[in-house]
């Protein structure tokens, strides 16, 4: 259930207290589906979270999701920067040089 409702978490925007309060309130409704409460029954979301001895933490991991996923994005950005590698298919004709690769090679030549 986690695993559907944080799909491409990492790529969420939330600028907005509204946005966290939709986040924090999916949260609860899961909890209560899995416990079969009813929202008529009256139970605090408190109570739910000891009943289930959890906290509410579904923020954090898509915190901790975009974090990780900032750093690999990071990471592949300076490896085509520097190596000179791009994804997809190469283009036809004559190959372009890169002003990468003209700072590359002025850096190689001042060593």
């Amino acid at each position: 259930m986690w695993s559907v409702a944080l799909y491409a978490a990492e790529t969420w925007t939330m600028d907005t207290q509204a946005d966290r309060d939709r986040i924090e309130a999916l949260e609860m409704w899961i909890w209560r589906r899995m416990e079969k409460i009813s929202w008529m029954d009256k139970v605090t979301n408190e109570d739910v979270l000891k009943k289930v001895n959890e906290s509410k933490n579904m923020l954090n991991v898509i915190r901790q999701r975009k974090r990780k996923w900032i750093g690999l994005r990071h990471d592949e950005f300076l490896q085509e920067i520097f190596e000179g590698r791009m994804k997809g298919r190469p283009t036809r004709g004559r190959k372009r040089t890169h002003c990468s690769t003209i700072w590359l090679m002025g850096m190689i030549m001042l060593l």
